[in-house]
Formats: structure tokens, C-alpha cells, sequence
């Protein structure tokens, strides 16, 4: 099986940041993520990321799929490809030099960044199947054509067509180099040709690092031939500092609109709407403009989110959202729901033909289906220590502007009139009424209108 490394231990100084550039987020999933997903979807196996001491304790989704080998010292891509042939996420030579003998011959190796996000797993696949044209394919680079691209190494071209001979890195650029159009974004390279050639990498005389693309010019030198596979600029844009950043941000978000809408999905204002790099939408699902999907939502054919809303960690099944309503995590919605305007739900349960349509926050409760929820209600879930549940049963009518104090239960068929504060269990078939009694005082409105009139003259 072939293998992978990212190459994830630059600090990013553009940022300006404590966190790491790899660990910055594109559609709520770090720049490190994205690689080692399409890695993992495109069927490739034993992932070694290469990262700084210390970078472990940054958040990753995907940890549990890689292997971490580390680059104390910045000196280089060369280096840092030595120190992940080092891991013992694969057999390694114990000893510090790398042979063509420690390497299984017919076996490719993924050198990727972990700072270009949207390469895809057809784009990775497309390179093995480009490795297979011939015997002697050494090397494959992933190439793009960008002229203006400052920061990647150029594809130097051979004499035979589709093929190079070296990689020229920016910082070595020369007048000759900025007329190259191809540039560099990752290589896959046999697996007995790196371990064979790795060693003789020379440190460059501008920058004394050493560059894992001069493998390219090793390997044509020692008569091998290295292609390349040219994929969408778009694609394998990097992520050097925010304006990147925002720019890949904008690229992730049409690729996900594009997505939903060929699945049948109605976007009314396409660019208004934001993924996170997980939302699952079905057919028929009607997004209006304005809505942002968080982490883990996943909405279900027949739903409607009206405008405004921000969905993170919920569950929905053909109901009605919106308009301005927040459903957080731990949040399902079931069938024929509604969801109104300025509501906020998390951690709950809403069965079905629930309605909930002002100005209310449910946490942490269940709602029972047939179930209405006055404008203004609130669960009291915290005490300022604990979070407590509230369970509402089936056909229960709460009244506006009440407070539910948790942990308390309202049973079946049960009412409680508007205004309440409720404290205490409700009984099934019960009306719970909890407000002081009204008092209607005899020209009470006359009698303070003249007494302030007189004390303000």
C-alpha cells in the first residue's frame, strides 16, 4: 500500500499568531485535516505528519489516523522527510543513513503540504495512475500553472514531453525561473528512489536548507524519469497568511454550494450560505439567504431553514427552521416541527409537530410531540454549577413568558398558564398556574397620573 507525508511543521510567522498556520480552520476543520482526509479517502495508508515539538497538543480530527514525527530544527523539507522516514509509523533502518535496500521496491510515497488544503482525493489518485505510464517513473509532482505564485518551486522541463528535471524553489529563483509557469505542490515518489537518493540532498547555497524537491533533479540525473500531473490552480492554493486564508476559506465554500445543489439541495442565495466541511444535506432541503452550518449538522429531505439561522451539532428531520434561530449541539429536530424566530435550542429533543415559534431557549430538555411552546419561554437548565433537563410531555400547551426551572417534569395533556414559573413536577392532565394574583385598584391609573403631574409641577 502506498504511504503518506505531510509536511506540517512551518510556524506560519504571517499569521501573527500562537496557533500554529496548519491548526487554522477552513470550513471548521484545520488546514492539516483537510490533507489528512483526502489522504485517507483516497485509500492511502500509513500517514506520517510532520510537525514541531509541541504542535501535538493542538486539536486534530483525524489524529487517530497518523503517525507524528518531528522537525525540531526549521532546516528544511529535505530534513523533515528524513526525520518521517524515521517514525516508526513504518518499518525504518535503525541506523541514520537511508538505503534503497530498506525500502520495498513498488511502493510509492505521498510528499504533501499540510498548508494546501483542497487537494482531493481524485487529484492524488490521478498521480498514482500517472506513476503507472512507465516503468522508469521515479518521481510524479503535483504541478499547477500559476506565474504569479511567489512562494512555490518551478517545474523545470526536460526533453521529453510531460516530463522534468528539477525543481527550482523560489528562494533560489532566478530571472530564467520566472518564466516557468508550472510550480510545485507535492510529489509521489517510489518509494526505493527516495531512500536511495534522499542521503546525497545538498543543503542550497542561498538558504542552507535542504529541499526534499531536489530529489527531482537526483532522479533524472541517475536516468529516471519524472513526470507531472497539472491540477486546478484553485485546487492547490496555499495558505501562507489570513488574506490566504479567506481566499481558500471562499474556494472550500463554492466547492460545498456546488456540491449541495447537485445533490438537489435549493440554495436561494448560494453565496450567502456557509458549510462546515461535514454538513450533510438531503434532496430537497430549501436553504434561505444567511445561513451558516456548523460542526456536525446533519438536515434531512423536506426541511426548510428560513434566513438567519446557525445550525451546529443538530439533527433535523423535515421541519420548519427559522427565521434568526439557533439550534446547537446536541440538538434533533423531528418530523413537521417548528422552529420560529429569535429560538434558541441545545443539548434537547423536539419530537414531531412541536411548535416553538418565539422568542424561547430550550437546553438540555425533551420535548414530546404535539407539544406547543408559548413566545418567551425558558428553560432553567444552570444552576451556576449544574446543567438539569426538563422533560415536557406529549400534547402539553406551556404558556408564554414562562419559566420552566429545572429539573422538572411537565406530564402529558398538562397546561401551564402564561406568566408561570414553574418549580415543581406538573402532573399529567394538570393546568399549573404560578403568578402573583392581579389586583385591579379603583382609579388607581387617574389617582398616580395626578399625583405625578403634581409632584413634577
Amino acid at each position: 500500500m502506498n504511504s503518506a507525508i505531510i509536511l506540517a511543521a512551518g510556524s506560519g510567522r504571517r499569521f501573527k499568531s500562537s496557533i500554529p498556520k496548519v491548526f487554522h480552520t477552513v470550513g471548521g476543520l484545520s488546514l492539516l485535516d483537510h490533507v489528512i482526509h483526502s489522504v485517507l479517502t483516497a485509500g492511502i495508508g500509513n500517514i506520517t505528519a510532520v510537525i514541531r515539538p509541541g504542535y501535538e497538543r493542538f486539536p486534530l480530527k483525524f489524529a487517530n489516523n497518523v503517525a507524528f514525527a518531528f522537525q525540531s530544527a526549521p532546516i528544511g523539507s529535505g530534513d523533515a522527510v528524513k526525520c518521517a522516514l524515521k517514525c516508526p509509523n513504518d518499518p525504518k533502518p535503525s541506523d541514520e543513513k537511508l538505503s534503497c535496500a530498506d525500502a520495498p521496491s513498488g511502493k510509492w510515497i505521498y510528499i504533501l503540504y499540510g498548508d494546501i488544503p483542497l487537494v482531493t482525493p481524485e487529484t492524488l489518485q490521478m498521480l498514482s495512475e500517472v506513476a503507472k505510464t512507465c516503468p522508469k517513473t521515479a518521481v510524479v509532482v503535483l504541478a499547477m500553472n500559476s506565474a504569479n505564485t511567489k512562494s512555490l518551486g518551478k517545474l523545470e522541463p526536460a526533453a521529453t514531453e510531460k516530463t522534468i528535471k528539477s525543481i527550482i524553489e523560489a528562494r533560489d529563483a532566478s530571472p530564467y525561473t520566472a518564466t516557468l509557469p508550472l510550480c510545485n505542490a507535492g510529489l509521489l515518489v517510489r518509494k526505493d528512489v527516495l531512500y536511495k537518493l534522499i542521503s546525497q540532498i545538498k543543503p542550497s547555497p542561498v538558504t542552507d536548507e535542504f529541499y526534499i524537491t531536489e530529489i527531482v533533479r537526483l532522479a533524472h540525473e541517475a536516468g529516471y524519469i519524472c513526470r507531472y500531473h497539472e491540477a486546478n490552480a484553485e485546487e492547490l492554493l496555499g495558505v501562507n497568511d489570513r488574506q490566504d486564508l479567506a481566499v481558500v476559506e471562499q474556494y472550500f465554500q463554492n466547492r460545498m454550494r456546488k456540491k449541495h445543489m447537485a445533490d438537489g439541495v435549493t440554495l436561494v442565495a448560494p453565496e450567502t450560505v456557509f458549510f462546515s466541511f461535514d454538513t450533510i444535506l438531503e434532496s430537497d432541503v430549501v436553504i434561505d439567504p444567511f445561513v451558516i452550518f456548523g460542526p456536525n449538522v446533519h438536515v434531512k429531505s423536506g426541511t426548510h431553514v428560513n434566513s438567519f439561522c446557525t445550525l451546529e451539532g443538530a439533527d433535523v428531520q423535515n421541519a420548519t427552521i427559522g427565521p434568526f434561530a439557533r439550534l446547537r449541539s446536541g440538538t434533533t429536530i423531528a418530523e413537521n416541527a417548528k422552529i420560529g424566530n429569535f429560538v434558541e435550542i441545545k443539548n434537547s429533543i423536539v419530537h414531531k409537530n412541536v411548535k416553538i415559534n418565539h422568542l424561547t431557549y430550550v437546553g438540555d430538555s425533551e420535548i414530546g410531540k404535539n407539544t406547543n411552546i408559548g413566545a418567551g419561554t425558558i428553560t432553567c437548565n444552570y444552576d451556576g454549577f449544574h446543567k438539569h433537563k426538563t422533560s415536557i410531555g406529549e400534547n402539553v400547551f406551556i404558556g408564554s413568558n414562562s419559566a420552566l426551572v429545572a429539573p422538572v417534569k411537565i406530564g402529558n395533556n398538562a397546561m401551564i398558564g402564561a406568566g408561570s414559573v414553574i418549580t415543581k413536577d406538573v402532573e399529567p392532565e394538570s393546568l399549573a398556574v404560578s403568578r402573583v394574583p392581579q389586583r385591579n385598584i379603583e382609579s388607581g391609573s387617574s389617582k398616580f397620573r395626578s399625583r405625578k403631574s403634581k409632584k413634577d409641577g
